[in-house]
């Protein structure tokens, strides 16, 4: 009989250190991590904004970025934008005499790619083909008979521009970066907001993950 007992007990010891064993091994195992074809880190996102103000005129923009860092010197994305411009001026109403207020507002979109190098961690040059959709209003108004206040004269006209340029970078982390760029369109539409002028713009790129 007390073999028997024996063997009980050297039997229920075994799977009592077995099934402890077990759940051991369960509370110790590491928790593996989802793998995507997209590294995190590397996504970047800046949210572009501005605003500007004269005499009777205002404009404000939004252009929000984001980019992909194939290396940590050099980024590809797309930017989404939207510009709006107002501005007022007093004619006569040729009825009544009387001066009224002329209000000139033109919004326009955009959407564009952009590749952009960083060397030396300090200078950053980019290229960007961007498609643009403005108000154009013709300069030749016309009156209301009946009113005699102003009927504008506009239409939808979607320009091509070709940015290149270049400026300064500072890293702000190993992929995320602020710079400052001097920009040129090469193809110099006579009626893209980039005509015979250089754009300046500011930016901030942050990851949204981190290492």
């Amino acid at each position: 009989m007390k073999y028997v007992l024996l063997a009980l007990f050297t039997l229920t010891s075994f799977i009592s250190t077995a099934g402890n064993h077990e759940m051991a091994s369960l509370y110790s195992a590491p928790a593996k991590k989802k793998t995507t074809g997209v590294d995190l880190t590397r996504l970047l996102i800046g949210p572009g904004f501005g605003f500007g103000a004269g005499y009777r005129a205002f404009s404000f923009n939004l252009s929000p970025s984001v980019a992909y860092c194939l290396t940590e010197d050099f980024h590809v994305g797309i930017t989404l934008g939207f510009n709006y411009y107002q501005e007022a001026y007093d004619y006569n109403n040729f009825l009544n005499g009387q001066l009224e207020t002329y209000k000139y507002k033109i919004p326009a979109y955009s959407a564009s790619v952009f590749a952009r190098y960083i060397f030396f961690d300090r200078m950053i040059v980019g290229i960007e083909p961007e498609i643009n959709n403005t108000k154009l209003i013709s300069s030749n108004y016309t009156y209301n008979p009946s009113t005699g206040k102003i009927i504008e004269n506009s239409k939808r006209l979607t320009v091509p521009s070709v940015l290149i340029g270049g400026g300064y970078s500072q890293r702000i982390s190993n992929f995320g970066y602020t710079y400052l760029m001097a920009m040129y369109d090469v193809v110099q539409n006579p009626n893209a907001r980039y005509y015979q002028t250089l754009d300046f713009r500011f930016g901030i790129m942050i990851p949204i993950q981190n290492k």
